[in-house]
């Protein structure tokens, strides 16, 4: 149907990042207050909207290379199901959409969103074909909307929180280049020509000193904002080496990895679940 290959062009699954909208008002307790309530919609829908139009933008950048691709190159516009310019067009009008939703939140949040949006072109544009700073970019989305989500909700994003956010992102997106350079194999750079610059030894490093800066920042965290929330320490630490495990078998896609991954699914529900009793019991 003509319908499915639009529906796809949005990767909805991608939405599952924009979740991170919500950890400031969760762990700062206030997530059941009316004011963070009325604004959950809004907010996740303005992102979910202008992160689609980014990935559409990211698409038509890669449309030659995902033709090259095992399973990219049945994606809407790689195929030809979709022209570049209707593909154009959606992006466009996705992203007028999501900045008209953000609106009704407050000018900063919209000015977030609005960075984000650029990020996001100019990684697709230019820095994902640079090695290092590629993933760099890529961290910087988790980080802006961890800061738009303080911003949506009127809640002060802890410097802990801050830095947890990030070397988490650092792991996944480490994660994600290691598991294409195993999936892919010899062919990895004629599909993604920045792989060419990582070695596997290079991106695993990065893994095990992201996934021990995280365990610390977020352990740091804990003890600083509300003490019982050391429990869920070992919790974490069984997901990020579970994370790690995937990603040498070639599963470094972090929304594939929770979605499919029975046990990093299971982690993470508990791990919601203990700090939800914790903070809100």
């Amino acid at each position: 149907m003509i319908i499915n290959r639009y529906i796809s062009l949005l990767r909805s699954r991608q939405w599952l990042k924009n979740l991170l909208l919500f950890f400031p008002p969760f762990f700062g307790g206030q997530m059941f207050e009316p004011g963070v309530i009325m604004s959950i919609i809004p907010s996740f829908l303005s992102f979910s909207l202008v992160a689609s139009s980014g990935y559409i933008i990211n698409d038509i950048m890669d449309r030659e290379s995902d033709r090259n691709h095992v399973s990219k190159k049945d994606r809407p516009i790689a195929s030809g199901d979709v022209s570049v310019v209707t593909a154009i067009i959606l992006a466009a009008s996705l992203c007028a959409a999501g900045v008209v939703v953000s609106s009704t939140l407050s000018r900063t949040f919209e000015g977030f969103l609005i960075i984000y949006f650029f990020v996001s072109v100019v990684y697709s544009l230019y820095f994902k074909h640079r090695v290092i700073i590629d993933i760099f970019f890529v961290s910087f989305g988790f980080l802006i909307r961890v800061l738009a989500g303080g911003e949506a909700f009127q809640v002060v994003v802890s410097g802990w929180l801050f830095l947890t956010v990030f070397v988490v992102s650092l792991l996944l997106a480490a994660g994600k280049r290691m598991g294409e350079l195993i999936t892919m194999g010899n062919d990895a750079h004629k599909q993604r020509s920045i792989l060419i610059q990582y070695s596997p030894a290079y991106l695993e490093g990065v893994l095990w000193f992201s996934a021990a800066a995280s365990l610390v920042t977020y352990a740091l965290y804990a003890l600083e904002h509300h003490n019982r929330l050391y429990y869920t320490v070992p919790v974490v630490a069984f997901g990020l080496l579970r994370y790690i495990y995937t990603v040498k078998e070639g599963k470094g896609d972090p929304t594939n990895a929770l979605l499919q991954d029975r046990q990093i699914m299971g982690v993470g529900i508990i791990w919601a679940a203990m700090i939800g009793f914790i903070i809100y019991r």
